[in-house]
């Protein structure tokens, strides 16, 4: 599995629990070839509970896209690539 693969990350502190989870609107516009900048489509949120945690998996879980696959990932970059070339 890759980083790329990954649709959630849980981790557990001493006083509660982070989620990453990935923002589909900046994974979106981190493959439009016009869009010249990246930024990190993961986006980490606190909690104090499990509860509260499993509220928002929930809720965010049916919105995920799976990652793309090789060949949208492959075109998305040429494309990319292609349009820096201007």
């Amino acid at each position: 599995m890759s980083y790329d693969d990954q649709i959630a990350r849980i981790s557990k502190l001493e006083n509660g629990y982070t989620v990453c989870v990935v923002d589909e609107e900046q994974r979106k516009k981190n493959n439009d070839p016009k869009n010249k900048g990246w930024e990190d489509p993961w986006k980490e949120y606190a909690f104090s509970t499990a509860e509260e945690v499993m509220n928002f998996l929930k809720d965010r879980l049916d919105k995920l896209e799976p990652p793309p696959d090789a060949d949208t990932e492959f075109a998305s970059a040429f494309a990319k690539d292609a349009a820096s070339d201007d």
